[in-house]
């Protein structure tokens, strides 16, 4: 697959790089002898808190509370006053001075799901690179949790001026990146501005201007760039450009260059979130209209054993239907193609990537009707059948964009629309499903870079062993639902910059594989032992017939620890797998590799998820669920732990249910992720450390 086997570089972050900081004048913090002030002072009026210091800072990156019923602040008059008197009245929770806490400002409100604000830190209008706070509240406007965390000596203006604006040209610091990302050589005259910055978007957008016999990628889509200051601790900030690289053959990129001098990168991400995954509709027709698992859906498996069942093909539904939202059509009145505003989509079948000569979008097939049957017979690649998948893929990712707008991934939070409509966050960029994407084959991924430019689908073609016609991951549930999964995640946890750690890349395709079983799940499946795959049909080849008990994953998903017995421990490279369970002979790996370590995380969701319809039943357990994980995304700060996640999610549960947190709680600890589980630190990439506690 070219977009993902180029030799690419690893992530990288300055803050968490000791001898980085060090040359630039940032000591190391030591761990606290005695607990912070900060904290100690609120946990006398708030009780017992759960805090996680940031490893690189010493600072608090998530805060919530452990008592049931207790609250950070008292009641305020608004969201926006609950979260200036927390600033105020909480500064030394993050050592601010008075100077530093100015530069701390409300950004945006998102009401749907779990209220939060998010509050942004600034230097002279310019953003501190994930400085950020984003606060949890309840209906009176109490503050319930924090994740994140801002930087003192902000407001120390001698200490900043001169070197705010820095001397790098922002051409120079685009061809530092493309030379790192790319290992060929680039220049400042090699890029041109195209679009400046307008208002309300800080972005400016430039284009390479590599002639036609230049070897060197190209840029697919204008890279996008935009003023940061980029904390280094001990009150150090480094004036800086965020940018992000779309280069032909190579993964999205984002980056962070420092504007002074001879530019230093200070922090990478790949924005491509890669998958070992291979949308007329297949559908339930339920009350939500619910997607099937795919075109021959086989989850939960029929017999929780691996017999080699095959699932049988079913034939799709001639729905009706503008969206789940009202008075937000998926497609404007007279659409011919299947481009709205929440998402594109077509069959990217020649290079470059993006739509162009040769590629083929969704059409109608009559005035205000997609009607394609697939053809079971004939390959995806048939023009019917890549019809039908196109079609099916556009109803997928609008399908989630409802349900999860209506769990709180909203404008306000970063989703992916062309129109915000005046409701916050930045528009112009929905999403972009390339269907049948020419670039590989039995795979698919999905690149998500920050707020405001499209986030790209990649749905590949599996080829099938012969004499099987070739099939389409366009319109198989369980893979587009995954990678959607990872656009969701991204875009939350710090903007597309947060899941840059082991245990972060881990959570999101567990994360994933979570919006796969469970958003497709039905009233009538066996949660107490079924068999939940992220996959099947894609999956058969000539040598492996358990693809719709195992699918790609080493277990399949289950409440029954004797089918997955995966738990908190399993994360750790070294940590032997237990035996018994049947396991995928096709599936290995360290247990730190992040496919791995992401099946704990789901298991973990799975056992959550599988508490709250046993008491709940599955409608209202599944609706309260995607709000209580959307709202524990917007908790769970950048450079994430599983337990950071996890209290991220009952700082949700406690604010929007209060009565599930017993649920939610003993979900987690079936798994070892109980009260007093110990995991490994932000940065560890072998995830050794773990203490599993199994008390709620």
């Amino acid at each position: 697959m070219a977009t993902i086997e180029k030799k690419v570089p690893h992530n990288f972050h300055a803050l968490y790089e000791p001898g980085v900081r060090t040359t630039r004048g940032a000591r190391a913090v030591e761990p606290a002898a005695a607990p912070h002030r900060g904290v100690q002072r609120l946990s006398r009026k708030a009780g017992s808190l759960a805090v996680h210091l940031d490893e690189a800072t010493g600072l608090p990156v998530s805060i919530s509370v452990r008592t049931l019923g207790k609250r950070l602040t008292a009641r305020a008059a608004s969201p926006e006053v609950a979260a200036s008197e927390f600033i105020r009245e909480r500064s030394d929770l993050w050592k601010l001075s008075a100077a530093d806490a100015k530069t701390v400002q409300i950004k945006s409100v998102s009401r749907q799901g779990l209220p939060v604000v998010h509050l942004v830190q600034q230097i002279d209008g310019v953003d501190v690179f994930q400085g950020e706070l984003k606060l949890a509240l309840d209906a009176q406007h109490q503050v319930l949790s924090v994740a994140g965390q801002v930087f003192p000596g902000a407001g120390i203006k001698s200490k900043l001026r001169g070197a705010r604006a820095g001397t790098l040209a922002p051409e120079a610091a685009l061809a530092k990146a493309a030379a790192d990302l790319t290992a060929h050589e680039y220049s400042a005259r090699d890029f041109r501005r195209v679009k400046s910055a307008a208002k309300g978007d800080p972005y400016t957008q430039f284009e390479f201007r590599g002639g036609k016999t230049d070897r060197r990628a190209g840029l697919e889509r204008p890279a996008r760039l935009k003023r940061v200051m980029f904390p280094l601790g001990e009150g150090q900030f480094v004036p800086a450009y965020y940018l992000e690289l779309w280069f032909e053959d190579y993964p999205a990129f984002s980056y962070v260059v420092d504007a002074i001098d001879t530019p230093d990168v200070l922090f990478r991400k790949n924005l491509t979130s890669p998958a070992k995954f291979k949308y007329r509709v297949h559908n339930t027709a339920d009350n939500v209209f619910r997607p099937e698992d795919g075109p021959a859906p086989g989850t939960p498996h029929p017999t929780g054993i691996p017999d080699g069942f095959q699932a049988k093909t079913i034939k799709e539904q001639l729905i009706a239907i503008d969206s789940l939202l009202p008075g937000r059509p998926w497609l404007p009145v007279g659409a011919e193609f299947t481009s709205g505003n929440n998402c594109i989509a077509y069959a990217d079948l020649k290079t470059p990537n993006g739509f162009g000569p040769g590629d083929v979008r969704g059409k109608v097939s009559a005035p205000g009707v997609f009607d394609y049957k697939y053809n079971h017979a004939r390959p995806s690649t048939d023009v019917r059948n890549l019809q039908a998948s196109l079609v099916g893929m556009f109803f997928h990712v609008n399908w989630l964009h409802d349900r999860w707008y209506e769990a709180g991934f909203d404008e306000a939070s970063g989703n992916a629309q062309a129109s915000n409509f005046g409701l916050g966050g930045l528009g112009g960029d929905p999403v972009l499903a390339e269907g049948a994407d020419c670039s590989g084959t039995d795979n698919a991924n999905m690149s998500t870079p920050a707020d405001g430019s499209s986030p790209r689908m990649q749905m590949y073609t599996f080829v099938g062993p012969n004499p099987k016609p070739a099939r389409t991951s366009n319109h198989d549930a369980l893979i587009t639902f995954h990678e959607m999964g990872h656009y969701i995640t991204n875009r939350l946890v710090g903007n597309a910059s947060g899941l840059v750690n082991q245990q972060g890349a881990a959570m999101g395709e567990g994360w994933g594989d979570f919006f796969a079983i469970c958003m497709t799940s039905h009233a009538t499946d066996d949660f107490a032992k079924g068999v939940f795959a992220v996959g099947g049909w894609t999956d058969l080849t000539p040598t492996f017939k358990d693809n719709y008990y195992f699918s790609i994953r080493r277990y399949p998903y289950s409440a029954d620890m004797k089918k997955n017995p995966l738990t908190f421990k399993h994360i750790s490279s070294g940590t032997v797998l237990p035996g018994g369970a049947p396991r995928n002979p096709n599936a290995g790996g360290p247990n730190n590799e992040v496919h791995n370590a992401g099946e704990v995380w789901c298991a973990a969701l799975w056992e959550v998820f599988v508490n709250l319809v046993a008491t709940l039943g599955h409608k209202e357990a599944e609706k309260r669920m995607l709000k209580y994980v959307v709202g524990g995304l917007k908790q769970t700060p950048s450079q994430p732990t599983f337990l950071q996640a996890r209290n991220g999610i009952l700082a949700a549960v406690s604010a929007l249910n209060p009565g599930d947190i017993s649920a939610v709680r003993q979900g987690f600890a079936k798994r070892g992720i109980g009260k007093s589980a110990v995991g490994p630190s932000s940065s560890s990439t072998s995830l050794a450390g773990v203490v599993e506690d199994f008390a709620p």
